[in-house]
């Protein structure tokens, strides 16, 4: 077996010779960087954030909550001082509506593409000028040229999920510190005797994407929102197939304490016998209670949050 020094001086030739990059397995450029997003109870399931140099895809019905996480990390992710960019190929983004969920929209980069190759073209250009984090919304949106050139009537078989295929070949190059977030859209799967949720886009992006969220609308926050419910099915990062659930208001308002209780609760922090909460000895019976007990004691909410911090 050859020694250390022996391996450095095999590898410095070769790289040399090919002009190339190879390096030890314990190497700091193959450790993982992360963007959090602010969301205790996501970053939990992600594994501690957004990983850099990935892709997280985020999928679900329509009205689940998927544009309102992605927008929530741009916000987060700017608090921090990184750069945010958001293709808009739904032609749906609303600078009103970002601003309200606390995205600095005049540091934003926005693209509102004519046809999906330009899109595409786009984030790999974004990603190759190291943006920090870059969304694309949505996969189901993108139009490729030859269909918007084409017909109503024209049938252009598998042309979407080659071009996917494509960027998904083309990004692992040119991507040396972003985190992509892409969203799709669900659609029926047709024939067979057991039909699944299909993606648009083809099977390249269940391969390529490092982690993928299913997003549901679950339950009701009274008359003001909705909970989303977050599953990550694939998470090559971490432990898989972890939930979380993220209160959403149709005000856009954030409550960064509800989803404090949320990931404390799921972290078993706060402990729960039938429906009184404990943490320490502070107790409240029911859900609000605890967290209009958060609410009046921040010296509470700090030390939950900081339990939190630990185990994330």
């Amino acid at each position: 077996m050859k020694s250390n020094k022996d391996m450095e001086r095999v590898l410095t030739s070769i790289n040399k010779s090919l002009k190339t990059n190879l390096t030890f397995g314990n190497s700091e450029s193959l450790h993982m960087e992360r963007i959090i997003t602010g969301m205790p109870a996501f970053d939990q399931i992600l594994g501690g954030g957004l990983p850099r140099q990935s892709v997280v895809e985020l999928y679900g019905y329509q009205s689940s909550g998927k544009t309102y996480l992605a927008q929530r990390a741009i916000a987060y992710a700017q608090s921090q001082g990184l750069s945010a960019a958001f293709i808009d190929a739904e032609y749906s983004y609303d600078p009103e509506w970002a601003q309200t969920i606390g995205v600095d929209v005049e540091n934003l980069v926005v693209s509102r593409p004519d046809t999906g190759e330009i899109a595409l073209d786009v984030l790999l250009a974004l990603c190759e000028a190291e943006i920090d984090l870059v969304v694309l919304d949505s996969i189901a949106a993108l139009l490729p040229t030859a269909e918007a050139s084409g017909g109503m009537d024209d049938q252009f078989m598998g042309v979407h999920a080659r071009m996917m295929n494509k960027l998904f070949r083309k990004l692992p190059p040119v991507n040396k510190k972003s985190s992509v977030i892409l969203i799709n859209q669900i659609r029926a799967g047709i024939g067979g005797y057991i039909t699944r949720d299909a993606l648009p886009g083809g099977k390249g992006q269940e391969f390529f994407s490092r982690i993928m969220v299913r997003v549901r609308r679950g339950e009701s926050i009274r008359d003001e929102g909705f909970n989303i419910d977050a599953r990550a099915e694939k998470n090559k990062t971490h432990t898989p197939n972890k939930t979380c659930s993220i209160p959403f208001y149709y005000t856009g308002a954030v409550d960064e304490l509800a989803e404090l209780f949320g990931v404390a609760t799921d972290l078993e922090i706060i402990s729960r016998s039938g429906p009184k909460y404990s943490f320490r000895e502070n107790s409240a019976v029911g859900r609000e209670n605890f967290i209009k007990l958060l609410r009046e004691d921040k010296k509470l909410s700090g030390k939950v949050k900081s339990e939190v911090e630990k185990v994330s």
